[in-house]
C-alpha cells in the first residue's frame, strides 16, 4: 500500500517525514502531520513499523512516540546523509522480559561465537547471491569458498576479507564504503537505516536487550544485538541499491526512496515457509531466544533466495 499525504511517503509500513517544519501529533489512533495550522495528512497507527525522520525541522509529541512504541513501532531519527543517530524503541512490550534478559546476559562465550560464526556464514553467502543477482561474477567463486572457511568466532577475521572481495567486484575498485560519504554510500545508508530498524524492532518485540551484543561490543553503540543479526541482509539492501546504481541513479529521490522502503518485503524462506524480511526477523530472534533458553547455539536464519534479478517482492 503507498499512501501520500503532500511528500510523506508510506511504504509497507515505513513512514518517512522528509520535508521541514512538519508537526506531528497524535488524534484518534492517528499520527498526524500537520505544516503550521494546515493538516497535510494523517496513518492510522496500527499501519507504521518504522517512522523515519530524515528532515531536521520535526516537532514530535511525546504522546505519539509513547503511542508508536506501544504499537511495537520504531521510530528513527536521522542525521547527514541518512545515517541514523537515535531510534526509540518498545523495549518492554514482551512478557518475559527479566528472564530472557538474564538468558542473555548468562550467554556464554562459547555460545555467542558458534552464534556468530552461523551469521557470518550466512552473510558472506548471501554476498556471493548479490554478486550472482548483480551479474559480477568475477568474485563469486572465492567469496564462496571463504564462506566455508569460517570458524566460531570467525578469529581469522573471514568476514573483512570476502568484504574486500565484494565490494570490488560489486561497485568496482574505486568504491569504498563511507557511512559519511553520498552517492552510493547515502543509498546504502538509507536502506541499511531501513532494515536495521526492522531487525530492532523484532529483537525488542522478544524481549531482548538491542545494546547487548553477541560480536559488536561498542560502548557508544545501543544496537550491538540489531547490528549482529541485521548483517545477513546487508547483501540484500546491497542489491537494491546496485539496481539503482546500474540505472544511473545518483540522487536519493522520493521515487528511489520508495523503492528502498520496499525491501522489508523482499521474499524470504524460513521453516514457516516464504514471508518477508521483515517477518523473518521475528522468526529468526524467537529461534535465537529459544537458543538462549537450552544453551544450544543453533538459530535458524532465513535464505534468501530471488529471482534473477535477486529481488522477489510480497505483496
Amino acid at each position: 500500500m503507498i499512501i501520500y499525504a503532500e511528500k510523506i511517503i508510506v511504504l509497507n509500513r515505513v513512514i518517512e517525514i522528509a520535508e521541514e517544519n512538519r508537526y506531528l501529533s497524535l488524534k484518534r489512533g492517528f499520527m498526524v502531520v500537520q505544516q503550521g495550522e494546515q493538516e497535510l495528512g494523517s496513518v492510522p497507527l496500527d499501519d507504521i513499523a518504522v517512522l523515519l525522520l530524515s528532515a531536521q525541522g520535526i516537532t514530535i509529541t511525546k504522546n505519539v512516540l509513547n503511542a508508536l512504541s506501544e504499537q511495537g513501532c520504531i521510530t528513527i531519527f536521522c542525521g547527514s546523509n541518512y545515517k541514523p543517530v537515535s531510534m526509540v524503541l518498545p523495549i518492554a512490550s514482551h512478557t518475559y522480559f527479566t528472564k530472557i534478559i538474564k538468558t542473555q546476559i548468562n550467554a556464554s562465550e562459547p555460545f555467542k561465537k558458534r552464534i556468530w560464526q552461523q551469521i557470518v556464514i550466512q552473510k558472506i553467502k548471501n554476498q556471493a547471491l548479490s554478486l550472482k543477482y548483480c551479474k559480477r561474477e568475477d568474485n563469486i567463486t572465492l567469496v564462496e569458498k571463504i564462506s566455508r572457511m569460517v570458524k566460531s568466532g570467525d578469529p581469522d577475521n573471514r568476514e573483512a576479507y570476502a568484504a574486500r572481495m565484494y565490494w570490488k567486484s560489486l561497485f568496482g575498485d574505486s568504491f569504498k564504503r563511507d557511512k559519511e560519504g553520498d552517492g552510493i554510500n547515502s543509498f546504502l545508508n538509507y536502506g541499511y537505516a531501513i532494515m536495521r530498524a526492522g531487525m530492532a524492532r523484532a529483537i525488542c518485540a522478544h524481549g531482548l536487550i538491542p545494546s547487548l551484543g553477541i560480536h559488536h561490543d561498542n560502548n557508544m553503540n545501543q544496537f550491538c544485538l540489531a547490528d549482529d543479526f541485521f548483517e545477513i541482509y546487508r547483501p540484500i539492501v546491497d542489491t537494491f541499491v546496485y539496481k539503482l546504481f546500474e540505472n544511473g541513479e545518483t540522487e536519493l529521490s522520493p521515487d528511489n526512496k520508495k523503492f528502498l522502503a520496499t525491501i522489508l518485503k523482499v521474499n524470504v524462506h524460513t521453516s514457516e515457509g516464504e514471508t518477508t524480511a521483515v517477518q523473518s526477523m521475528q522468526y529468526m530472534m524467537s529461534s535465537f531466544v529459544n537458543a538462549l533458553e537450552e544453551g544450544k547455539p543453533d538459530i535458524e536464519l532465513p535464505i534468501w533466495e530471488g529471482n534473477e534479478n535477486g529481488i522477489t517482492i510480497i505483496e
